[in-house]
């Protein structure tokens, strides 16, 4: 692998006052284009502004954290300590959109400390780009704070200077699958599409977006809000503010706790993103996201090859078949008793005909839904933990002669792991699973967590979630598996730190142009999903 690096540590930021701000710092892109300067006002407030070429973007925002059972991270901050340095690499994609990725930026680490009790340390560090910024919180290791940390809320400010047109789906903390808005900053409603009609699952708390959300200026200037390498920590929609134009973080909750965040010291926040250009292009080519994310943690996976598929599945959505056999749970097991209604899609028969298909077209891959026992009492019960086997295949459907066929005539199978978001369940049986694929030489899966998430209390974009997902992947690549998962956390670039999470869905797919009371998805829906939800990672729509 082709990997090279340039380092050069600088000296300490460059320090300027003015009668408002006690100290800034400013930071640029290699190229200049960017700038960022950092400060403290009179209280010992953080914040930053963002400059882009010579115009500011965003001007003075603020940063803190609000904790339980601890004084909030607001303000009485010093300045310990800055550096700056420059770093540029070339790293390359195993699969992806190319092969040579420049990873160049100018880096500030700022280091903080209350000046008043109990004088925890902070620390901010800025990774400035020619194509955007990434910032995260770092909390060390110190003995001025006692125990885990729970945050209640996250306080990251953006405010704008102008009132952008804006491209963006509401902040729910339990769904993707909206359709895009197109409309003035000041004009964001999220609240008027809460309990919005055939969504599995939805909660949407203030008037927020979820990100990416692109925005473009009048002038052309192009900004796209999200986040990257999120890992142990909650997903991030952004509460708008139509009044001043500002979003601020909002981190998604849950029922069962009355914090948002709960990390053992040290730890890191994901990466706040902004992507910047003056033209719509340079969105989609740029890889800020991904650099922000830690290299490979895997090593080789040439195993998994990225393949065009078709799949049993768009007929179930049309009516023609159904996921379920027609089994009836006797005793806690799921069992044939002579009723079958003889509409089930995932038969043998059917998927040779897939696989048939799939081969005359030059398909790789076949995906098949519906073939293990449990779809009687998937969706729309409260009791689905041990409903789903992950191993167990309806009596109609032979797992052994498929994959031979399959083999035979040059195409793989696809596994197909629905959990109806019964987390427990599925946790449980995972290894078993995943050695099922293993013995067979199966090397991806499409996971599905439709429903509301069990345990109850509990939202696909929390904290809780983002582990379930992330473990999932990460226990998945031991057996050679790669991920594809629907109902998922958003994209953060993790696909470079672990290239087995391959694409995702978490947006509004092809499913909808079959059942959707509102007609299905309008021409400009994936036009407008290709400068938003694209920007953060590979999309599955799942196309049929």
């Amino acid at each position: 692998m082709k990997h090279r690096f340039y380092l050069l540590v600088l000296a300490l930021g460059l320090f300027t006052c003015s009668n408002e701000h006690s100290q800034i710092i400013e930071i640029t892109s290699p190229k200049s284009k960017i700038n960022v300067d950092f400060g403290l006002d009179k209280e010992g407030k953080p914040f930053y502004l963002v400059m882009f070429n010579n115009k500011t973007i965003v001007d003075t925002s603020y940063l803190g954290f609000e904790f339980k059972d601890a004084p909030a991270f607001e303000k009485n901050f010093i300045i310990k300590n800055s550096t700056t340095k420059s770093f540029n690499e070339t790293w390359q994609m195993p699969w992806g959109e190319q092969i040579d990725v420049v990873n160049n930026y100018n880096e500030l680490r700022v280091e903080l400390q209350e000046k008043t009790s109990p004088e925890r340390f902070l620390n901010i560090v800025f990774k400035v780009y020619d194509d955007g910024i990434g910032f995260r919180y770092e909390f060390p290791e110190q003995g001025r704070f006692k125990g885990d940390v729970l945050i209640t809320e996250e306080h990251t400010e953006f405010n704008l200077t102008e009132d952008y047109k804006t491209f963006w789906i509401p902040g729910d903390w339990d769904i993707y699958e909206h359709l895009y808005s197109t409309t003035k900053l000041s004009e964001i409603d999220a609240i008027a599409y809460a309990q919005h009609v055939n969504l599995a699952q939805t909660y949407i708390p203030e008037n927020a977006v979820n990100t990416p959300v692109t925005l473009v200026g009048d002038d052309g200037i192009h900004l796209s809000f999200h986040e990257a390498a999120l890992i142990d920590y909650s997903g991030m929609t952004l509460k708008v503010d139509t009044t001043s134009l500002s979003l601020k973080s909002n981190l998604v909750g849950s029922e069962n706790t009355d914090y948002k965040v709960k990390c053992s010291l040290p730890f890191n926040t994901p990466w706040r993103t902004i992507q910047i250009t003056d033209n719509a292009p340079d969105l989609i080519t740029s890889n800020l996201i991904v650099n922000l994310n830690e290299p490979n943690k895997l090593g080789d996976v040439s195993w998994f090859k990225p393949m065009k598929y078709t799949g049993v599945w768009w007929e179930m959505h049309l009516g023609k078949s159904s996921w379920d056999y027609g089994m009836e749970m006797v005793d806690g097991k799921w069992v044939d008793t002579g009723k079958a209604h003889g509409r089930h899609g995932a038969t043998t028969e059917n998927v040779k005909n897939f696989i048939d298909f799939s081969a005359k077209n030059n398909i790789g891959g076949v995906l098949v839904e519906g073939w293990n026992t449990g779809w009687e009492r998937w969706i729309g019960f409260e009791d689905r933990e041990g409903v789903f086997d992950f191993v167990t295949t309806y009596p109609d459907y032979d797992l052994d002669e498929v994959v031979r066929y399959g083999k035979e005539k040059g195409v793989d199978i696809i596994m197909h792991h629905e959990t109806s978001a019964a987390t427990a369940t599925y946790e449980k049986q995972q290894d078993a699973a995943y050695t099922l694929m293993k013995k067979y030489g199966m090397h991806a899966v499409k996971s599905g967590y439709v429903g509301k998430i069990l345990p109850k209390g509990e939202y696909h974009h929390g904290q809780y979630m983002v582990n379930q997902y992330n473990n999932a992947a990460i226990k998945a690549a031991k057996y050679e598996v790669a991920v594809n998962a629907h109902e998922p956390i958003k994209a953060t670039g993790l696909r470079r730190t672990y290239p087995n999470i391959i694409s995702r869905e978490g947006l509004r797919g092809q499913e909808f142009n079959a059942w959707a009371e509102d007609g299905g998805n309008p021409p400009e829906h994936l036009p407008i999903v290709a400068f938003t939800r694209m920007l953060a990672g590979p999309i599955d729509f799942t196309p049929g």
